[in-house]
């Protein structure tokens, strides 16, 4: 029997494909009215790989947690950029940085940790040979 993840994992797989959406905004506007092309590619790359790495958030799979992880600080970092080249319209980058931050202090919660680690723990007792 599959346990399921913890709340907290569940909100901050949700919170991912939010931002996910919101940085494929921020990169289409970046495109559209930036100067700088490249971060608005930048940020269409990072909307796009938020969304299948959710899915192993769901799953609770340590190396989605990972991803997610990275996602998030690139995230973040983005916002600078977006903020340098879009000013006002910086918004989508904006809250897709404040969901990131709150993405990362729930998914290294004591009840994620836990959560990730039964998963782990059952899907190796699957693979573990019948003796």
């Amino acid at each position: 029997m599959r346990t399921r993840p913890a709340g907290g994992v569940v909100l901050v797989g949700v919170l991912a494909w939010i931002s996910g959406i919101l940085q494929l905004f921020a990169g289409v506007f970046m495109l559209i009215a930036g100067s700088h092309p490249v971060t608005g590619w930048l940020h269409l790359l990072v909307g796009v790989v938020t969304f299948p790495v959710c899915l192993g958030i769901f799953r609770a799979r340590g190396a989605a947690r990972v991803v997610v992880t990275i996602v998030f600080l690139f995230e973040i970092a983005a916002v600078v950029f977006a903020l340098t080249d879009l000013r006002f319209l910086a918004t989508p980058a904006v809250t897709a940085a404040v969901l990131a931050v709150f993405g990362l202090v729930l998914l290294y919660t004591p009840s994620a940790n836990a959560s990730f680690r039964q998963a782990t723990a059952q899907r190796r007792g699957r693979a573990a040979p019948a003796r």
